[in-house]
């Protein structure tokens, strides 16, 4: 490859951070032990593996109780008084009662919307196929269902120069992950598969959606929205519509499937079953990425906020000054079973938001997740996933005459 296209810079990983010392401090054995085979297990010894798990589980557990009563203690008791906590953060208990009036009164009776998103995603190396599904559902059925597809190809057919064609083939390949392997460095890739499914989900809460509660899944600003995949078009989009969930309607709830901070999970275990704890800020959970945010391309859509043009990054800044702070930041247990779970929601009804996040929860008692974004999930799967992508395509290519040679297929739901 490289005499054929020289200058190809193949995207490589390069984790730091990973001596000697800090995996012997992490692991409690040193790095060259394990690196020792004659210190491993034969495969027909599982009887010890067992035996060194299930010592390892429980005196992890019995540490973590300490620290739970601890983090009670010392933490979720005394959130009010940290600094830089905000005036609404303590934590609170849930009645029974309160559950059962949710259920009535916000859940069951339809007043509730929820919106997921689904992306499958069809590889191969004549083209890679993106199918994004949203589904918006409530109690009292499903509010209706919306898909796209987009077709990526390398390169398009012309009648130019073979040689510099292919060499703009193997370059525009050589910087995208392998075949069924996502890509985070690959913009195109990023905006196709999360950026523009999150767009789906928002735009569908906010101009579809007629019921009075609003529930996500994720968070209200997720990265790929405020970030755009590096297009200034997509943020600015995006932010509007973000404005109008958080200082319009304002009655929202998200929960995030899969929380990125262990330290405000931490918090969330050492609450009681059917507890909640409101802990941070929006602005606080995303100030770190947003100043280091860059786009690329002239902006091609209104740049004017409040009728005043702002730059992308101005405009990334405003909504982390102006916007981001109306947004409480909270987790929440549903149940002894379950583990803690973290919610986003206007902070003139983080209460009431909170409530109808933990009443949803306990209906799935070993997961402690709301049973409204299962909901919309499971739709979303049952209309675009079973392999139908996949079935088609393969269909589409065999009566191309090149049969089953490339396609994998992938169906996720990007965080």
């Amino acid at each position: 490859m490289a005499d054929i296209a020289p200058g190809i810079d193949l995207p490589v990983s390069r984790p730091s951070g990973a001596t000697a010392d800090a995996f012997e401090r992490c692991f409690r054995e040193p790095l060259a032990r394990v690196l020792d085979l004659t210190t491993w297990h034969a495969c027909d010894d599982m009887a010890r593996v067992y035996e060194r798990v299930a010592d390892a589980i429980a005196a992890a557990v019995r540490a973590e109780k300490v620290h739970e009563n601890r983090v009670r203690e010392l933490v979720v008791k005394k959130l009010r008084s940290f600094a830089g906590a905000p005036p609404e953060a303590g934590y609170w208990p849930v009645t029974v009662e309160e559950i059962v009036d949710v259920h009535r009164g916000l859940l069951f009776n339809g007043a509730t919307d929820c919106c997921d998103g689904t992306v499958q995603d069809y590889d191969s190396l004549a083209l890679t196929i993106y199918q994004i599904g949203v589904c918006l559902v409530s109690y009292a059925g499903n509010r209706g269902n919306l898909s796209t597809q987009l077709f990526r190809r390398d390169l398009c057919e012309s009648h130019g120069d073979p040689v510099q064609e292919t060499v703009a083939l193997l370059e525009a390949r050589a910087h995208r992950g392998g075949l069924n392997q996502p890509d985070r460095r690959d913009g195109l890739s990023e905006l196709a598969e999360r950026a523009v499914m999150s767009y789906a989900e928002m735009a569908v809460l906010v101009e579809h959606s007629k019921a009075a509660w609003k529930m996500g899944h994720g968070s209200p600003a997720p990265y790929q929205l405020l970030s755009g995949a590096g297009n200034p078009d997509v943020m600015i989009r995006s932010i509007r519509l973000i404005r109008r969930l958080i200082e319009d309607h304002k009655r929202f709830v998200f929960v995030a499937s899969e929380p990125g901070d262990r330290a405000f999970l931490s918090i969330g275990q050492a609450l009681q079953p059917c507890e909640y704890a409101i802990v941070g800020t929006l602005a606080h959970r995303i100030e770190r990425f947003v100043g280091d945010l860059e786009f690329s391309g002239r902006v091609a859509v209104d740049d004017t906020w409040e009728g005043k043009p702002l730059s992308p990054e101005l405009w990334v800044s405003r909504f982390l000054d102006d916007v981001a702070p109306q947004v409480l930041v909270g987790v929440y247990r549903a149940s002894p079973l379950a583990p803690p779970q973290m919610f986003y929601a206007h902070r003139d009804h983080v209460h009431t938001a909170a409530r109808i996040a933990l009443a949803d929860s306990v209906l799935l008692a070993d997961r402690g997740f709301p049973a409204l974004i299962d909901l919309a999930n499971n739709t979303c799967k049952s209309v675009y996933g079973g392999g139908s992508l996949r079935d088609i395509a393969n269909t589409a290519y065999a009566r191309a005459g090149v049969g089953l040679r490339y396609g994998t297929e992938r169906q996720n739901r990007p965080e």
